[in-house]
């Protein structure tokens, strides 16, 4: 299966690599006509040399780090090294781009200023980016085995908050075998650059100065120095170079030996959030009693005879879609516009349909952690944006997957975009289709593949499964986002509204094409939005109807139509699915099963600008944390929900910070 991960993902590499690789393809191409190179191209020479330097010593770090921890490696195969190497040089590239930078700089300066302080100059500011890097390699290679995790910026900190203290624990010796390690490993590759990267008579002031040539020279130099944005943004695709852009196995090992140190650290620094002061509403006595009054993580017993529980008797197949933007705004039940989703309202009236159903944010990538994982979604960051956290959620996939499921995630655009990929394979998707698993003649959006042709692809993917190992499917999809360039014509007139017109009849062909199926008697279909988006225009944050969205599930196990009313979110979509296939859900601290009725029933929204909300029956309440401002407050028990949506918000911010 790891293979097979590997396979499908390496292709979206090949763009990636060429790209990255244009001055080392450069630079080969020189050496081939070396003798017909004029005497101004030593910069270009030392310029992509320099290049391939800092790319080499990030590949080789990789061998180093698989050698120095091959006791966690026990059954690492001469694939899984290629998928180290060949997944990780993408942040490799991203690197050396980055340290060519300044050096770069130098050499264009040295095209028309010579002598010897130029050359010393260069020599001493590349002995210190080798020692620099050198370090980053080598806390990386010391750290990984006590803390299992990539370098962050977690080092620093505790250097600039107590520096004796994050001393403490390392002996003499240590300290001075680990400086003499550095030392000699600096040595080592600065010999290595003077061997292979300086030129003879570089800046030499005996070199007559031509302008012509010179100005040649600078030119190329430029342009060489605009490719670095390929290797630095990682390629031509929407997504940009990520941590978790990497990842590409079910071995977490795997990814970390794939991941740049030095990359991770910057990335960790730039994204660092003082997460354990923000909001800090009330005392942690207070906020756990409140907080405990919300959360209920016991299976469901069904002691309740006239309760609405539903339970299968057998461990059925599972998909879920999430839809694009969807809301409840543009279907036939929201009142606002018709004839938009014709195949979801159908599907609305076929199974179980949540009629008060709120959606818990305004961003994919919040959405999607609510929904997979139950945890809500934050007003003030992400947790897709840090794989150390977010890989270690609980999820719906790692939760079936334990209980004997295959799990799938198909996506027609780039996983890599807002470091999806790190936490779709971290918590526990076996395979994953994107972008680069179609041929480029279907890639005919500006996001990737559209729906259609992803549908499709599941149901030929389902069609050669094993029928004897039940299946989780998940699909995020994508054709109703911004531009809207769909291949359909639904005469509605309005081009957003064709393009959800659009997602809606493949997602009802895709419906019909399983209830052909055999499997279908035994399947269970979850659809659901991430969020309100491109309908109607410039919606309003502040507005309760924005975070209304269906929830249906449908298949062969859910065969009679119900329309329940209890309240929830996306995070509460776990527990409940898990309560229904007798699956424990104690892991998901803030999902509640919508069919038990020990649980209490409410719905979380928030959004940034550190605004957040709780929906009850008694109380609906949104509350700006920008002015520390209540929006509205409304309903039976006004003022009931604000401080328990304070809690609920102040224990998600503790959770998340020590994870």
């Amino acid at each position: 299966m790891q293979s097979y991960i590997f396979s499908i993902t390496l292709r979206n590499e090949y763009v990636n690599i060429i790209c990255g690789c244009v001055p080392a393809i450069t630079f080969f191409c020189m050496f081939a006509c070396k003798y017909i190179c004029f005497a101004f191209m030593k910069s270009v020479k030392a310029f992509i040399l320099v290049y391939v330097l800092w790319l080499l010593l990030g590949v080789a770090s990789k061998i180093v780090f698989l050698l120095t921890y091959h006791d966690l490696f026990v059954d690492l195969t001469f694939a899984d090294v290629l998928g180290v190497v060949g997944h990780g040089v993408k942040l490799d590239m991203a690197i050396a781009g980055y340290l060519t930078i300044v050096p770069a700089v130098v050499l264009l300066c040295g095209i028309w200023l010579k002598g010897k302080y130029m050359l010393a100059g260069w020599r001493t500011l590349m002995a210190l980016l080798i020692f620099a890097a050198i370090i980053f390699y080598a806390v990386n290679l010391g750290l990984y085995g006590y803390w299992g995790f990539p370098l962050d910026s977690t080092p620093w900190l505790y250097l600039k908050t107590s520096p004796t203290d994050a001393l403490a624990s390392i002996s003499l010796m240590q300290t001075l075998a680990s400086i003499a390690g550095i030392l000699a490993l600096t040595v080592l590759t600065y010999c290595l650059f003077e061997w292979i990267v300086v030129p003879k008579r570089l800046f030499d002031s005996r070199t007559k100065t031509r302008w012509g040539k010179n100005a040649g020279a600078s030119i190329l130099m430029l342009l060489l120095m605009a490719l670095l944005i390929l290797p630095i943004r990682g390629g031509f695709g929407t997504g940009t170079n990520h941590t978790g852009s990497v990842y590409f196995s079910s071995n977490m090992r795997l990814n970390h030996a794939a991941v740049n140190p030095i990359f991770s650290f910057v990335e960790s620094l730039l994204h660092t959030e003082d997460i354990a002061n923000q909001f800090r509403f009330m005392d942690d006595e207070e906020a756990t009693r409140l907080f405990d009054e919300m959360v209920y993580t016991e299976l469901r017993k069904d002691e309740n005879p006239d309760s609405l529980s539903i339970r299968f008797s057998t461990r059925p197949n599972v998909i879920i879609v999430m839809l694009e933007s969807f809301s409840t705004y543009i279907m036939d039940v929201g009142g606002h516009v018709k004839g938009v989703t014709p195949q979801l309202d159908a599907l609305a009236k076929e199974g179980l349909y949540f009629d008060r159903f709120y959606a818990n944010t305004v961003r994919t990538d919040r959405a999607m952690v609510s929904i997979l994982s139950g945890l809500p979604a934050q007003p003030s960051m992400s947790i897709m944006d840090m794989p150390k956290k977010s890989t270690k959620l609980p999820s719906i996939a790692r939760s079936l997957r334990n209980n004997g499921y295959t799990t799938s995630f198909y996506y027609g655009g780039d996983t890599n975009y807002s470091n999806m990929q790190s936490y779709i394979v971290g918590t526990g998707y076996e395979n994953v289709v994107s972008e680069s698993s179609f041929p480029p003649r279907q890639r005919t959006s500006k996001w990737g593949v559209h729906d259609g042709i992803v549908f499709e692809r599941i149901l030929k993917d389902i069609d050669e499964m094993d029928k004897n190992k039940p299946f989780l499917i998940t699909m995020m999809t994508l054709s109703s986002h911004e531009p809207f360039e769909v291949p359909y014509e639904s005469g509605i007139g309005n081009e957003a509204l064709n393009a959800f017109a659009y997602t809606d009849d493949e997602l009802g062909r895709f419906i019909e094409k399983l209830k052909e199926m055999p499997l279908w008697d035994n399947t269970l279909v979850v659809i659901v939005p991430d969020h309100l988006g491109a309908y109607p225009d410039d919606v309003d944050n502040y507005q309760l109807w924005r975070y209304e969205i269906p929830l249906i599930m449908t298949g062969g196990v859910a065969k009679e139509h119900r329309e329940i009313h209890t309240i929830g979110s996306q995070i509460d979509i776990a527990a409940t699915l898990l309560g229904m296939l007798n699956i424990d859900h104690s892991d998901f601290t803030y999902s509640k099963d919508m069919f038990d009725i020990n649980t209490p029933h409410f719905a979380y929204i928030a959004f940034p600008d550190a605004s957040f909300g709780l929906i009850t029956e008694e109380n609906q309440v949104l509350y700006d944390g920008v002015p520390d401002a209540i929006v509205w407050d409304v309903g039976e028990q006004s003022g009931k929900n604000i401080n328990y949506a304070k809690a609920f918000v102040q224990k998600l911010y503790d959770d998340i910070d020590g994870m």
